[in-house]
């Protein structure tokens, strides 16, 4: 069932990561060989249909987002978009959405005038992001498109884009040019736009955040603090994941980074030649999986690591829950430690 756009956001999933699984790593690094992982893994035999920062959906229809697997099978030829508020959207290759409470009932469902690149259901309606750089918002009460515009230029070069986000007094719409539009949720004026993405081929934002006072965004190049002022902390950015209060960063040059949501470093733990692909901390430890197939586990304090060998991703890896996903199998990171 693989189509035009899944085929090129699979291209540009695994362009944006480099799966660069010939590169030369160090014998200190490749001690991975001799802790295997095999004890700890399972093969769930699932194949992937589509995938995106916030979820990946098999071809079964069932799912995973960060926190877990999903609590309902998708319609035939829908794939995950995002969560809130106990909704899932769900969407198609055709431009129809679907908006579901967790126990699988439709609340509502509309067909959209270009397939979705990214989306979130809230409670007053859905805020989408379209191919050809159109954003909008649906209401599901009234049945109909009550805002949408469109910028011109912008493509996704990276299948990792952030999806909106939602706040109490506005929404937060990443674009395809690189920008991130704010739209007020209590007056109705022209929205706000602010440019984030400064490189023309890789300025997409790949990750968006609402903290207490202000907003996390990533694109591949930069990680930027919005609020009281804009911070910027220049990085090849890989992956990251906020945890109480702390950012956890891993870069494609080999870097594990814990910085403070000002973007001050608290610590730095740099393994040379590893193209980090995928990050994940939780019960006191932090988990870098590259490329390679290594993946490190290390305190929380980045003092103690041990380095396991997990196999190489073919297309994809994704953290869900305590479970890294790699194309057909999945790994207990909880049973694994850095002593």
């Amino acid at each position: 069932m693989k189509n035009t756009l899944l085929a090129i956001a699979t291209i540009a999933f695994i362009s944006g990561c480099s799966l660069d699984t010939g590169k030369f790593i160090p014998e200190a690094f490749k001690s991975s060989a001799g802790v295997s992982t095999n004890s700890y893994t399972i093969r769930h035999g699932k194949q992937m249909y589509n995938i995106i920062r916030d979820g990946v959906t098999f071809s079964d229809g069932s799912y995973i987002t960060p926190s877990g697997e999903g609590s309902v099978i998708l319609p035939k030829g829908y794939y995950y978009v995002s969560s809130d508020g106990g909704r899932i959207l769900a969407a198609n290759k055709s431009g129809d959405i679907m908006v579901l409470k967790s126990n699988g009932e439709e609340l509502a469902s509309t067909k959209l005038e270009a397939p979705l690149v990214s989306g979130v259901a809230y409670s007053q309606g859905v805020a989408y992001l379209l191919q050809g750089n159109r954003f909008g918002i649906y209401n599901p009460f009234s049945k109909k498109v009550i805002y949408q515009k469109e910028f011109g230029g912008g493509s996704a070069v990276d299948s990792r884009l952030a999806n909106p986000v939602v706040t109490s007094n506005f929404l937060a719409i990443p674009t395809l040019d690189g920008k991130l539009v704010m739209i007020n949720m209590k007056v109705p004026t022209e929205p706000g736009v602010i440019p984030v993405g400064k490189n023309k081929n890789y300025g997409n934002i790949i990750f968006l955040k609402a903290l207490s006072n202000r907003l996390i965004a990533a694109t591949p190049s930069t990680l930027l603090a919005i609020g009281g002022g804009t911070r910027e902390y220049s990085a090849k950015v890989a992956d990251l994941v906020i945890k109480n209060n702390t950012i956890y960063l891993i870069t494609r040059d080999g870097n594990v980074q814990k910085l403070t949501t000002n973007l001050a470093e608290i610590a730095n733990k740099k393994f040379s030649y590893a193209d980090f692909a995928t990050v994940a901390a939780f019960d006191g430890k932090i988990y870098a999986y590259a490329k390679s197939g290594s993946l490190v586990v290390m305190d929380d304090n980045m003092q103690n690591y041990k380095v396991y060998s997990v196999g190489a991703a073919k297309t994809y890896s994704f953290v869900s829950g305590k479970w890294l996903y790699i194309d057909d199998k999945k790994v207990d990171l909880s049973a694994l430690n850095y002593e």
